[in-house]
């Protein structure tokens, strides 16, 4: 099978990507997800007038010359506080003290703030005039009774669900998270807790993948480390694909002796879409197809593993949740070093992003092995290198996909 190009790759897999069945569920559990309905107002918001602010309920027309100088003398009714409601009929020369939020009572058309005033016994003066409607909050200004507040496929951030909330909504429809196997493979690898023996290395992919795959919203389900054979392979494959919707695989796919899951595979008849990316790091990047499931085949060195989750996987599983924006935001940035590169094949390089007035500026965090766990850990961003280009110079623009907030300076 011959090597294909990054977005072709790209492409294969979105085209094979389904959205996620509906799941219904409590209001605080969608938090992160993205709606699957479209969501309509059956009240106002708020449902009645109300007053913006602590001061006095007034027909504005009863203020009209009032000043410092000349205050306006009004008798004081009651009062009123929020979550109540009076049967007070306010008529001209009267009042009502009201809090912030209480529905504004019959008669009045304004609310004057308690700074404006000064209360003695059961008259106030009032300092200024009111403007009719001032400081009143009007039935449905917020959401319209029969208003489509939320269109499908909105996410879920802290201020819908505030909405969500004031809406009654105590359960909301969101695409099903779908559920990732995680398998690492190896006869090297050792659980993080165990000691280290000669030719051994801990299982750093496991947990890099896990946690890549709780930030992108899925649920990560991590298997036992598969041994280099085909037994132990075929075992965890088999259990992976039984509790997933996506199962990866890390490590096992390059040309060496002991690389036996795309063997395993072939034996369970996935359907093999591609084998090898012009990409570095992670050219022996696998994908398949196993009915409504995908399988990713994975580099096994950390950072291509890495990568190859944030380009290639990542988008997979926000399309599968339902979102618009399935893709890292990109910014054009300057490249603060020289950088060489044979042609033929795309470099994703890990870079410092920060930006200096108004414009962004990218330098490499480190040697850029495929081993070098390190300089991913001091990324922000992803600079993506041409496979045509050779040589990158000093001050050249380089597209970047970043992973976090550039530093600001």
């Amino acid at each position: 099978m011959k090597m294909i190009k990054p977005d072709e790759a790209l492409r294969i897999i979105l085209e094979e990507v389904k959205i996620q069945p509906i799941k219904e569920v409590n209001l605080m559990d969608s938090l992160g997800y993205v709606l699957a309905e479209d969501v309509f107002s059956d009240i106002n918001i708020p449902p009645f007038n109300n007053s913006a602010m602590d001061g006095f309920a007034v027909i504005a027309s009863d203020t009209v010359g009032a000043s410092n100088n000349f205050p306006c003398k009004l008798k004081v009714l009651g009062d009123l506080a929020a979550g109540n409601v009076s049967d007070i009929e306010i008529v001209s020369g009267s009042t009502l003290k009201i809090m912030t939020g209480a529905p504004v009572p019959q008669g009045a058309d304004s609310v004057i703030k308690k700074e404006d005033t000064t209360l003695s016994g059961e008259e106030v003066s009032i300092y200024c005039e009111a403007k009719k409607g001032g400081n009143i909050r009007l039935a449905g200004e917020d959401i319209a009774e029969g208003e489509r507040v939320f269109t499908i496929s909105t996410p879920l951030r802290p201020q819908e669900i505030g909405l969500l909330a004031s809406l009654g909504k105590s359960k909301v429809k969101i695409f099903k998270p779908p559920r990732v196997a995680i398998l690492s493979t190896g006869d090297e690898l050792v659980e993080i807790d165990k000691p280290l023996s000669p030719g051994k290395i801990r299982n750093s992919n496991t947990y890099s993948l896990t946690a890549q795959v709780i930030l992108s919203g899925a649920k990560p389900i991590p298997l036992e480390i598969a041994r280099d054979n085909m037994d132990s392979t075929r075992k965890l494959i088999q259990k992976g694909l039984e509790v997933s919707d996506i199962l990866l695989t890390t490590g096992g796919v390059s040309m060496g002796d002991y690389d036996v899951v795309k063997d395993v595979l072939d034996d369970l008849d996935a359907e093999l879409k591609f084998w090898k990316v012009a990409q570095k790091p992670g050219m022996p990047l696998a994908f398949w197809c196993f009915g409504e499931k995908i399988i990713f085949g994975l580099p096994g060195n950390p950072v291509s593993t890495m990568i190859c989750f944030d380009e290639y996987v990542r988008p997979a599983i926000s399309k599968m949740m339902g979102r618009k924006h399935i893709f890292r935001p990109e910014v054009d940035a300057v490249f603060e070093h020289d950088l060489k590169k044979k042609p033929g094949r795309t470099f994703f390089v890990r870079v410092k992003v920060r930006t200096e007035n108004g414009k962004y500026y990218v330098s490499l965090t480190g040697p850029q092995g495929s081993g070098i766990l390190k300089s991913m850990s001091l990324a922000n961003g992803i600079a993506i290198i041409p496979a045509e280009k050779t040589l990158v110079k000093t001050g050249d623009e380089v597209n970047v996909h970043l992973i976090d907030l550039p530093e600001d300076h």
